[in-house]
């Protein structure tokens, strides 16, 4: 008896081993999916960290090269091995930038020019006005060779023709002009007058004269499409096209800023004009529709000393180099800047130009030259342009813009994450408002109040709504559903008002019957008189509808809810995203909630009863309360997944990144943003590491819900654990 006694203490070996390895397995299993949430998270914020790296400019090196006249232009091959400098008197150098210093070109390209303007370095295009009145244009190209498996690149110059702007003769003093798809603006200043030359492929289709001062200067945009004039302190704005040039605005800008310009240049693009005042700040300008016209607005300052400014050609990025050898790095979009000193460039600056690269700056100080190394990759991501409100070009206020892509190679990314989180907020809450009443009134009635055998067959049945494809329903949210809310809108609202007062009327109807009638109902037969209920207030407001429409609504709702309520309408909306997006969601937050209400103690509910409660007080004052941890993770697991869904919000959405809590109107959401542009984007880019930055905050969210999920259930146990 004693030995059969210690047999049993001791246990059998082999369920002691089946115990040891489940147990392992569970942990193992744990900390593997731990593991891999982790590998996750530090893979995203690997992705993500550069974002945020300074930028970082180093000395590389000073040629031996010098130059005795003043520079008129310099610039870099787009493979940053030759450099170019033009010079004011007419002379063209092309030198190497690696290996020895050697000069590759020298070319004189005019005699005794007046003028000179490149339309920027990246195009090659330039032009030097002549003292009888003409101008010159000429183009430098660098041509790529292959030689024993190395590249090098040897310069390309081409004359571009000829233009006769003054037709008396005048020396051209200042000169600017466009060459844009076949088109050729140029404008010169000739004595008091600027003469303006419009070509079309050669063709004059356009000459005309303003009249101005001697000291004027002139820019002409990158489009042709605008001429600047900075005379004094007035800064005039001029439209160009084939029917004439338009003066259409004048702005005084020492009354603006309080002090008098001196020069003026434009941004990438051409769509912004930096204009330097003479205590060396610099204004950034451009346009901005006030009562439906357009009027140069100062848009910011950036605070610097005076020095000499260089642009960069593809990004709204500006360098300043100041007589005292700070540089200073901008991006002017989201007003950051950083600082650099170098003492060994500490004195007048001739001219800087950055590299097409924007990796290299070449500096001239007293004809001799340097060359930094810049580490700026990406400019245009910072907390500012993140998080809070730009000013863009063309927007009229600042704002939270997501606008990753253009047809315009001129454009930059406007990569604020505000109107995507805003989305996916939007979604969610849309989703959950239509979600959470049908799924926590199902799981209180199919867990407390339905007989069980109807049970066995309603809840399978909404748990197999779950394995639902959400292409499917997304599909169908977009392609059908949507056209048919658009058509019977009023229909959609008199539903939605219509069949909680129906369900409350029939409620206190069925409370006042004879109790004999009520028993006759078998239990749970109720049930088959609410359902042709709604069948039948469906049906009903779908024939009232267009009698509410025709009487109230101007007999077309859409254009009530547009011109009337002075409230965008798109087809797609947060209306339908948010039913397709509920019914998606429901089966998780009922399934959940319903297993909860479910697994209530059958002795609390049967004592509650027998004190004399009624069934809906015991449902409200103990079943509630004792499974409120199971809701309350049921709703925490249905947000998240409304959070991180993205078919149905891909397909039953205009994927329009808005800003507005209209349910007529469209949104995006994280994981739609994800979806549709990571396979556009370019890898290592801003755009790249931006989205991986939404994924991080989607991780985030998903990770914080869950987090703040487990904890409140947990409190909610210990609260009521004594019931």
């Amino acid at each position: 008896m004693a030995n059969a006694t210690n047999a049993l203490m001791q246990g059998d070996p082999r369920r002691r081993f089946t115990d040891k390895l489940a147990r392992l397995s569970v942990t193992g299993g744990g900390l593997v999916v731990l593991f891999a949430l982790l590998l996750i998270f530090f893979y995203l914020a690997y992705v993500v960290l550069p974002l945020f790296k300074s930028p970082d400019v180093t000395f590389n090196k000073a040629l031996d090269l010098t130059f005795h006249q003043a520079p008129a232009q310099l610039g870099v091959d787009e493979n940053d091995q030759l450099g170019f400098r033009y010079s004011h008197s007419g002379a063209l150098t092309v030198f190497s930038l690696e290996g020895r210093d050697q000069v590759v070109l020298r070319e004189q390209l005019a005699e005794k020019p007046t003028s000179f303007y490149a339309q920027h370095p990246t195009a090659g295009i330039t032009a030097y006005g002549l003292a009888d009145g003409s101008v010159e244009f000429q183009r430098l190209r660098f041509i790529s060779h292959y030689a024993d498996g190395k590249r090098s690149f040897t310069p390309d110059l081409q004359t571009m023709g000829d233009v006769q702007l003054s037709l008396n003769g005048q020396a051209i003093t200042q000169l600017s002009f466009s060459d844009h798809d076949g088109e050729r603006i140029v404008a010169g200043l000739a004595d008091d007058q600027i003469h303006v030359v419009l070509e079309d492929n050669g063709v004059e289709k356009l000459r005309t004269i303003i009249f101005s001062e001697p000291d004027a200067k002139l820019l002409v945009t990158p489009n042709g499409r605008k001429l600047f004039e900075l005379v004094g302190n007035e800064l005039n704005v001029y439209t160009v096209s084939p029917r004439g040039v338009n003066r259409r605005e004048s702005v005084d800008v020492e009354l603006v800023t309080g002090h008098k310009p001196t020069e003026m240049t434009l941004l990438a693009g051409g769509h912004s004009l930096l204009v330097r005042l003479e205590n060396g700040d610099i204004g950034q300008w451009f346009d901005v529709v006030k009562a439906n016209e357009r009027s140069l607005t100062l848009v910011r300052d950036f605070n610097v000393a005076n020095g000499d400014l260089a642009v960069e050609a593809h990004r709204n990025v500006f360098a300043n180099l100041a007589t005292n050898g700070v540089l200073s790095l901008w991006h002017a979009p989201s007003d950051t800047h950083d600082n650099f000193e170098f003492p060994l460039l500490a004195n007048t600056v001739d001219m800087m130009a950055f590299s097409p690269r924007a990796d290299r700056l070449l500096i001239e100080q007293s004809g001799k030259l340097s060359v930094l190394n810049v580490d700026n990759p990406h400019p245009d991501v910072s907390i500012a342009s993140l998080w809070k409100k730009i000013w863009y070009e063309g927007y009229g206020e600042p704002d939270y813009v997501w606008q990753s892509t253009s047809g315009n190679e001129t454009f930059e990314g406007k990569l604020s994450v505000v109107p995507v989180v805003f989305g996916t907020i939007k979604v969610a809450a849309f989703s959950l408002i239509f979600a959470i009443p049908l799924a926590i009134g199902g799981a209180i009635y199919t867990a407390y109040f339905m007989p069980s055998k109807l049970r066995k067959v309603v809840k399978p049945t909404i748990e197999i709504m779950e394995a639902l494809p959400t292409v499917i329903l997304g599909f169908l949210a977009g392609l059908w559903l949507a056209p048919i809310i658009e058509k019977n809108l009023p229909a959609i609202f008199i539903i939605f008002v219509s069949l909680p007062i129906s369900f409350l009327v029939v409620a206190l109807v069925w409370a006042e019957l004879p109790k004999r009638w009520r028993r006759r109902i078998p239990d749970g037969g109720h049930l088959f008189l609410l359902i042709p209920l709604i069948l039948v207030m469906g049906y009903m407001a779908f024939l009232v509808g267009p009698y509410v429409e025709q009487h109230f609504l101007g007999g077309d709702s859409r254009v009530f809810v547009t011109d009337v309520l002075g409230v965008n309408f798109d087809q797609r909306n947060a209306i339908v995203v948010g039913l397709a997006m509920g019914f998606a969601v429901i089966p998780t937050i009922f399934t959940i909630a319903e297993d909860a209400i479910f697994s209530v103690p059958s002795h609390l509910t049967n004592g509650s009863l027998a004190l004399g409660a009624t069934h809906w007080q015991t449902l409200t004052r103990v079943v509630l309360l004792t499974a409120s941890p199971g809701i309350f993770s049921a709703i925490m697991m249905g947000l998240g997944r409304a959070v991180g869904e993205t078919m149905i919000v891909l397909m039953a959405t205009g994927n329009t990144p808005l800003m507005e809590w209209n349910p007529f109107e469209g949104l995006r959401t994280l994981s739609a943003n994800i979806a549709v542009e990571m396979p556009e984007s370019e890898v290592g880019s801003s755009h790249y590491r931006v989205l991986f930055l939404t994924a991080f905050i989607l991780f985030s969210f998903t990770f914080l819900f869950n987090t703040v999920a487990e904890f409140v259930r947990q409190q909610l146990r210990d609260k009521y654990r004594a019931l």
